[in-house]
């Protein structure tokens, strides 16, 4: 296949970068262009466990069942062993497929990763890394059934192109992410709250001006890339810990020790409404030192920023919670009833729930 029949690849995957939903696309497209059954991008290493994986033409109960068998690991899976061989010599931007892979399967400790690929028809592919960091590799690759074969020099000149755009795009999305704390942080410090902001990991990612005092005055201690502080009935690392871990609490308080003659120092944990997946560096989690309860302006840009409610919804919020009807509510925003239908609908969408109490619920330790 000519170049000429390719699409702009760096247009397709930089719109990625800003819409992280057309990955899909992109990767869909690589497969397609390179005879392949899937395309797929996968976020592994120490850091990252499994933080995403995803790919095209595939069933995503199948994912689950790699993830829950642990096959990410170099001593089971011949395309990260493959990887890490060469990252570990400083090539770290090896094409590799089939002929790497032969290789790599002769040490695998087990081979039941190499059979379920047999099951599932995705023996074969090529694959790059995109990202080495911190969190650990972003790599991309295409995943090959039996008939559509090993891939071909020329299939690997196409995604050898395509992987040099997605690679392009996804350090961008990177510092996109990155940045997003840095915004927050910005946006808390506007409205004078003391905040601090986390990642998945519970690793600090930025704070505010009046957050950075309780650091300077040890009233929270930074050890090494998180905080903690004595508190009752947890300490603040407790709180982190149950705010991050799977399955955990969407919002936590507790009660910091303060020095003689100081008022006590209540902080809230929030965990931020989740995306569908990212590349790791989005903020997680924010802690609020004396939050905002009284002054209604803070309390509608806190919502705004915590839940990505407009303005208007956050001002609705608030007056559900105060316990005003919805006609009193329409009339005082001068709305219809369909319009503050619509607005209580997203208002629950954006909060992930599903009616009123549950938003008096999600309302109620922020206010009490």
């Amino acid at each position: 296949m000519g170049r000429k029949d390719q699409p702009d690849w760096n247009d397709l995957f930089m719109q990625a970068a800003l819409q992280p939903e057309k990955w899909y696309a992109g990767l869909d497209a690589m497969a397609s262009y390179t005879g392949s059954r899937s395309g797929q991008l996968i976020g592994v290493g120490r850091a990252r466990g499994v933080l995403f994986n995803i790919f095209t033409n595939f069933d995503d109960g199948l994912a689950d069942f790699f993830a829950k068998q642990g096959w990410y690991k170099e001593e089971f899976n011949f395309r990260v062993s493959a990887s890490n061989y060469y990252i570990s010599r400083g090539c770290y931007d090896e094409l590799l497929h089939e002929k790497h892979y032969d290789e790599a399967i002769c040490s695998l400790a087990s081979h039941d990763y190499v059979q379920w690929c047999e099951e599932v028809d995705i023996p074969f592919g090529c694959q790059a890394n995109l990202v080495i960091d911190d969190f650990g590799v972003i790599g991309l690759a295409t995943l090959r059934s039996r008939r559509d074969g090993r891939t071909t020099p020329d299939q690997r000149l196409v995604f050898k192109q395509a992987a040099a755009a997605a690679q392009r795009a996804a350090r961008l999305q990177e510092k996109l992410e990155g940045q997003q704390a840095q915004l927050l942080a910005g946006a808390f410090d506007a409205i004078a709250i003391n905040a601090f902001i986390l990642d998945a990991r519970g690793q600090l990612l930025a704070y505010t001006s009046a957050a950075e005092a309780l650091l300077l005055s040890g009233s929270v201690r930074k050890i090494g890339k998180t905080i903690d502080a004595a508190g009752k009935p947890c300490s603040l690392r407790r709180l982190i810990d149950e705010l991050i871990m799977d399955g955990g609490r969407a919002h936590m308080r507790t009660q910091l020790a303060s020095g003689a003659g100081q008022p006590p120092l209540m902080i809230e944990g929030f965990r931020l409404p989740e995306r569908e997946w990212s590349l790791g560096q989005l903020p997680h989690i924010i802690l609020i030192a004396n939050s905002p309860r009284r002054d209604r302006a803070g309390v509608t840009q806190f919502l705004s920023v915590i839940y990505r409610l407009s303005p208007a919804e956050a001002d609705i919020a608030l007056r559900l919670f105060e316990g005003k009807g919805r006609a009193q509510i329409a009339e005082e925003r001068q709305v219809t009833a369909e319009t503050l239908r619509g607005q209580i609908k997203q208002i629950y969408q954006k909060c992930g729930i599903d009616n009123e109490a549950a938003l008096i619920r999600l309302l109620a330790p922020i206010f009490a």
